[in-house]
């Protein structure tokens, strides 16, 4: 099993994006440096948007492992086989694209033996231009209620349930949701 990622990855983001925006709405894709960065790659997910497309364009390595495919091209919620919930999936990315805010998203994958794999998702807002959001940039953590592991496409056509997405407004308020959604993963 993959050792378990801390909660904080989502706190390390938003400060290092806090940085990177200034007295900006947002950052710019050019301003982030992976070197700053590297015990977040492998939980990092980029999106973008072309037209009505949401897009993965980077999936780190233990997102691909964490959900046993590799989404990177693929449009967000295509992996989901209810529409409704690939719907609620590209929801969250495009209240990012539209506020130019952050967000804080948990949810769960119920896996046929009823366990399931609680997530959490923070998407942070990036622009080319300093007004209107191109992609965003997220670290995606996950809990497991029982012990299991991930296997290639274990995921694929499995139900998703969003518990909530809220505006993150500052560092606190974030920690305080960290902290709230690890708790409620606890058995």
């Amino acid at each position: 099993m993959p050792t378990k990622a801390p909660v904080s990855h989502h706190l390390d983001l938003y400060a290092y994006w806090l940085g990177k925006r200034g007295s900006r709405t947002m950052p710019a894709r050019r301003d982030l440096d992976p070197g700053d960065i590297p015990a977040l790659l492998p939980y990092l997910m980029i999106v973008g948007k072309s037209g009505a497309q949401l897009r993965y364009r980077l999936i780190g390595t233990a997102v691909v492992q964490m959900i046993g495919h590799d989404a990177t091209g693929t449009t967000v919620g295509s992996y989901l086989a209810a529409p409704a919930q690939a719907a609620e999936a590209r929801a969250i990315f495009e209240r990012v694209f539209t506020a130019a805010k952050p967000v804080f998203a948990t949810g769960e994958f119920i896996l046929k033996t009823g366990a399931g794999l609680a997530l959490s998702l923070l998407p942070l807002p990036l622009s080319s231009d300093g007004t209107i959001v191109s992609m965003t940039i997220s670290t995606l953590i996950s809990r497991f209620n029982n012990r299991h592991m991930a296997s290639r496409d274990w995921l694929k056509g499995r139900p998703v349930k969003v518990w909530d997405v809220v505006d993150v407004s500052n560092a606190a308020d974030l920690k305080t949701l960290c902290l709230d959604w690890e708790q409620r993963c606890q058995p």
